[in-house]
């Protein structure tokens, strides 16, 4: 399998886990749909940004031919494909102890 094909695989198999686990939180009712979407949409939403850029011509495709600003938004990017779904289920857990907070108090 080519390598940025591959890639994909990955992100989507870690955004999948992080669904599964964002599921799996009690009393988070609608929002949790909302954390869901966000977990899938924001590295869809990345991937589909950089495509882009690389289409268009705004950007190399080739690391080697890359500028250094070019250089870090990939690795920014990159970053963040895999970055996302962390940090919303991080979000998801956090908003669920707010919420059971508040409810105590």
């Amino acid at each position: 399998m080519q390598d940025h094909l591959l890639i994909y695989v990955i992100v989507v198999l870690n955004a999948f886990c992080q669904l599964l686990l964002i599921w799996s939180l009690k009393k988070l009712g609608n929002k949790r749909f909302h954390f869901m979407a966000a977990a899938i949409l924001l590295p869809l939403f990345t991937a589909i940004f950089m495509r882009g850029m690389v289409a268009t011509g705004l950007i190399h495709g080739h690391l080697a031919d890359q500028s250094q600003f070019e250089q870090i938004l990939t690795k920014v990017t990159g970053g963040l494909l895999v970055a996302a779904p962390w940090l919303t289920t991080l979000a998801a857990i956090l908003y669920r102890r707010r919420m059971k907070i508040a409810l105590n108090t």
